[in-house]
This record gives C-alpha cells, sequence and structure tokens, in this order.
C-alpha cells in the first residue's frame, strides 16, 4: 500500500510545519496526503491511471455524488483558494485530509 505511506509522509511533513505556524506548507501537506489517497480511490474505481494532479483530484471528489457529502465537503475546503486576506477555508487542513483518507481505507 504505497499510497497511504505517502499519504501518512505528507500528513507528518504537515504536522511539523504547523508546530512552527507555517499554515500554508501545512495546507500544501494536507492537499498532497488527500491527492495521494484519492488517486487510490480513482484508479480502483476506473481500473486505470488516476491524474497525479492532487487539486484536480480534490476538485472532481468535492463534486462527485458517490462520495459521502463530510468527504466532498472536505475536498472542497482544500481545494479552494485562499481569500484575499489569505484565510483559507479549511482551519484544520490534516483533519480533512485524514477525513479524506479513512474515506478511501473504508472502500477497500
Amino acid at each position: 500500500m504505497a499510497w497511504i505511506d505517502e499519504a501518512r509522509s505528507e500528513l507528518a511533513r504537515g504536522r511539523q510545519h504547523e508546530g512552527s505556524g507555517n499554515m500554508g506548507k501545512v495546507r500544501t501537506g494536507g492537499r498532497r496526503a488527500a491527492g495521494n489517497a484519492l488517486r487510490e480511490y480513482r484508479q480502483r474505481a476506473r481500473q486505470t491511471e488516476a491524474s497525479s494532479d492532487f487539486i484536480q483530484l480534490l476538485r472532481d471528489a468535492a463534486v462527485d455524488d458517490s462520495i459521502p457529502v463530510t468527504v466532498r465537503e472536505a475536498a472542497d475546503r482544500l481545494q479552494t483558494r485562499l481569500d484575499a486576506n489569505f484565510a483559507s477555508p479549511s482551519q484544520n487542513p490534516l483533519r480533512d485530509a485524514e477525513a479524506i483518507i479513512a474515506f478511501v481505507i473504508s472502500q477497500s
């Protein structure tokens, strides 16, 4: 399960940056972790190579009615751009990523 190791590694990097207050890198770690999980989910569903563009994977998940609403909402928060004040709709990007990862694991 290489994807899960990659996702966990991204979460760990995000947590390191969280300790130093670098929320931009925390958000990037959450996005990358969630993207690894969603790529795996798409590959299983389609049995083909899925996109490596994590933002596109998050955007696709945010509007996919076959995914539970809580997971879609987490994906939407992670994919949304920062506002004019550089605030993110995801108050906890690592928790959002963990919700997506848990969903993908549950689909195994």
